[in-house]
């Protein structure tokens, strides 16, 4: 019995190179130190389409990765607008797409760090797009809207629109112009014997595997505060746009369209960032029968959302102008959506925070 068991553990040990490989793989990618995808990877500019444009007091950037995407690539648009202080910068107006192009994720994000300072009230706005064919994709002049409420301005209270130049993309095919072929395919090359493993090899590579593993572990433990990036969560993004929207007293000003506007979009992109609902691109209605049918709210939750969000609608599209207690009303609902817990949170939602 003895010598049987240790036949079975040299002929083991004698087969093992295959096996070996695919540890010593598993090994160095475990040892890795996990740097995080949470950050903004930062786009290599010459592979990036790039348009500025400025006008009054307010700068516009749009930025597109790749600029010579495929097929099967999804594009990355970036918009950052940089306005002067009491100026109201609108969100863009897009659907379900941007020229050619497919949304197929939205979000606006923290302004990037080292931003103009002369230029304080910056907003980041994110689209992920899907070509749907080979060939030039038109983006038309991106058009931003911004009211200035400054007391020195000509165009004080009135809406304008600063623009940037239309962008053309050239989507290509992996393929190119070839037609896949089996009778392009090498022919299958002859077995090869595999050689031997000595003991002093497979000690060797132990070594190895276990080196490895310790200076990396020690590297990522001097570089793991340096290497990571705080992320807000989708709670203190929200109570921070709020607290700006707040700042800026809209209602005083009689625009109340303009409040309400801001209001629910925070409202929904924190929805948005704690659960799998697509809010910011949903319809009220849209909006509030896909909540039903997921049971991500309470009943009393659901139904102080809808309350907020249709008598919102009414000062949007109704042209209602509420009186002084309706908007501290709308504010208090608003942040107690903010503070208030999904029943069904979803842990995979974009921008998760928690």
């Amino acid at each position: 019995m003895i010598s049987r068991g240790w036949e079975r553990v040299y002929a083991t040990y004698r087969n093992g190179a295959n096996w070996y490989a695919i540890l010593f793989v598993f090994a160095i990618a475990g040892c890795v130190p996990d740097r995080g995808s949470r950050g903004r990877v930062e786009r290599p500019v010459a592979d990036s389409i790039i348009l500025r444009s400025e006008k009054g007091p307010v700068d516009l950037q749009v930025r597109l990765w790749p600029k010579e995407p495929r097929l099967s690539d999804l594009v990355e648009l970036e918009i950052e607008v940089g306005a002067e202080a009491q100026v109201v910068v609108m969100p863009p107006a897009f659907g379900d797409a941007v020229g050619d192009f497919l949304v197929r994720d939205y979000s606006e994000r923290t302004p990037r760090r080292g931003a103009e300072t002369s230029k304080p009230n910056r907003r980041h706005f994110y689209y992920q797009l899907e070509p749907v064919f080979t060939g030039v994709h038109l983006i038309r002049s991106i058009a931003i809207e911004f009211i200035d409420n400054r007391e020195n301005s000509e165009q004080k209270g009135e809406s304008v629109w600063i623009e940037s130049e239309p962008i053309e993309v050239k989507i290509t095919s992996e393929l190119g112009g070839q037609v896949p072929s089996l009778s392009n395919l090498e022919p299958m090359v002859s077995p090869v014997a595999l050689r031997d493993s000595t003991a002093w090899w497979w000690l060797a590579g132990v070594l190895l595997i276990v080196t490895a593993c310790a200076v990396s572990f020690l590297r990522s433990r001097t570089k793991v505060k340096a290497s990571y990036v705080y992320q807000p969560t989708p709670e203190e993004i929200a109570h921070t746009q709020l607290a700006s929207l707040l700042a800026e007293d809209l209602p005083s000003q009689g625009m109340f369209k303009d409040f309400y506007l801001r209001l629910t979009g925070i409202v929904r992109n924190y929805i948005e960032g704690m659960t799998s609902l697509r809010a910011p691109e949903q319809t009220t209605e849209e909006f509030l029968r896909e909540m039903g049918e997921k049971a991500v709210f309470s009943k009393e939750q659901s139904k102080g959302l809808k309350e907020f969000l249709e008598a919102a609608d009414m000062v949007k599209y109704a042209a209602q102008r509420p009186d002084a207690s309706q908007v501290d009303s709308s504010i208090h609902r608003a942040k107690e959506f903010i503070d208030m817990k999904p029943l069904v949170p979803d842990t995979n939602a974009t921008g998760r925070g928690t």
